[in-house]
């Protein structure tokens, strides 16, 4: 409800919602906790089949977009839905003009056997390379330092040109058709944190893991400036949702039994980790990706 109501074409949503006090009531988060369902047709459903009836919103489809249901199995609740098996509680009573796009590894997509969704896989589509070597180019044109740290690798009978389309194959196979993964390499390559000479690529991270790992060895050179901030990913990490700065503050000190860490120590620490951790509309955090 809270995506919605950030959507400019639901405005009337957002407007509706607080003209009518009950059905916020019914989307707190301790309701939606006790009963998602309630909370999901009472606050979302009705009011938009509502005002869909009356006009104040427009009559073209609306999409809901859920990224990764997969991710709601690493915390699957003992009793309770996962994001997947709400979906197939509550698909019947949706409207036909509100859509629903989720995406899930290939892997889990058994969990999804019983949604009635069409489904296509990205695993084998040339349109994935397609995006991603447009994206490559794109970000070359409109950071050229990027071009000059791969124009190391240029050997005497290469060109510039092939240097650049080499460099890019390399990476987009190294990808798996992961748009984060190149957009990190890019960011490396555009700040300079890592310059391609020779052509076997011996410096660029072949792995997610191997770049965060880059990211954090170069914010963090040591293991001092690291353990001031674990606890702060620690509970960032654990958390279930995103939290706000006073709420990760508490729990870091939480964490602490011999001392207590003072607010300004901890804004200092929270700073550092400012490429790692984003702040919401809603002023709890995240991590970037």
């Amino acid at each position: 409800a809270a995506q919605l109501c950030q959507a400019p074409r639901l405005q009337a949503y957002r407007e509706y919602l607080l003209s009518e006090p009950y059905l916020l009531a019914y989307l707190s988060l301790k309701e939606c906790i006790a009963d998602p369902d309630l909370a999901f047709i009472r606050g979302i459903i009705e009011p938009l089949i509502i005002l869909r009836k009356n006009g104040s919103i427009d009559s073209t489809n609306s999409i809901i977009l859920v990224d990764g249901l997969c991710e709601a199995e690493y915390h699957r609740p003992d009793h309770g839905y996962t994001i997947a098996s709400f979906l197939i509680r509550h698909v019947p009573e949706m409207p036909t003009w509100l859509k629903v796009v989720a995406t899930i590894r290939s892997r889990f997509i058994e969990l999804t056997k019983q949604l009635p969704y069409t489904r296509l896989s990205l695993d084998e589509s040339d349109n994935v390379n397609k995006d991603l070597l447009e994206y490559f180019n794109a970000r070359v044109q409109t950071a050229p330092i990027i071009e000059t740290n791969i124009k190391s690798s240029t050997g005497k009978s290469e060109g510039v040109h092939n240097s650049v389309m080499k460099f890019a194959q390399y990476v987009l196979h190294l990808s798996q058709g992961s748009f984060l993964f190149l957009k990190l390499i890019l960011d490396l390559l555009e700040r300079s944190h890592i310059v391609v000479k020779s052509t076997n690529y011996k410096v660029v991270p072949i792995s997610l893991a191997q770049i965060f790992l880059l990211q954090f060895n170069l914010r963090f050179p040591t293991v001092q400036s690291f353990e001031k901030v674990t606890h702060i990913l620690s509970v960032c990490l654990a958390a279930l949702y995103p939290l706000t700065l006073v709420e990760i503050y508490y729990s870091v000190n939480a964490l602490l039994v011999d001392t207590f860490l003072p607010w300004e120590e901890f804004c200092h620490r929270f700073e550092s980790l400012s490429d790692f951790l984003i702040k919401r509309i809603d002023n709890t955090y995240m991590f970037f990706h």
